[in-house]
């Protein structure tokens, strides 16, 4: 008698793809940009996902993510977090995400997240958010950094 796959209690994980940014409403829906995998094990390609989903809509566009993207994602991230909207990748060669700030709670944010292809598509959609959300996606866009610190350039 042979022992199956799962018998010790173990099994296989397939790895993490690398997630630039990961917005999850706490009621449901969210946007991500998942990279995908490279030849070169732990380093993430630039080619990439946007991925949007919700209760009404649910969506995936290939794009890409230059490693000088990084430098906008990070300048939204603090605009937002001071309270600004802000939008990355505006008028560039892939769809463009904008994140306004609707209201700030003791606990939560409402924020509006809009995704624009560069052709016909726009979606705005609203997210209550734990308050740090923010603090996750400047951790995901460190790991990022750290994987492709060969690839940025110096400023």
């Amino acid at each position: 008698m042979s022992a199956g796959p799962n018998t010790q209690g173990w099994e296989m994980k397939e790895p993490e793809r690398f997630v630039l940014l990961r917005i999850t409403g706490k009621y449901g829906g969210s946007v991500a940009v998942e990279l995908n995998d490279s030849y070169a094990p732990g380093i993430p390609d630039v080619e990439a996902q946007l991925l949007v989903h919700n209760d009404f809509v649910a969506g995936v566009l290939d794009t890409s993510v230059d490693p000088r993207d990084l430098a906008g994602w990070a300048h939204v991230l603090d605009e937002v977090a001071a309270g600004r909207d802000a939008v990355w990748r505006e008028a560039s060669r892939v769809a463009e995400i904008g994140i306004r700030l609707d209201r700030r709670e003791d606990d939560h944010d409402g924020i509006t997240v809009t995704v624009a292809d560069q052709q016909t598509t726009r979606l705005a959609l609203s997210f209550e958010v734990d308050r740090g959300w923010i603090d996750e996606q400047r951790a995901r866009l460190q790991a990022l950094r750290t994987v492709w610190a060969h690839l940025i350039p110096a400023d």
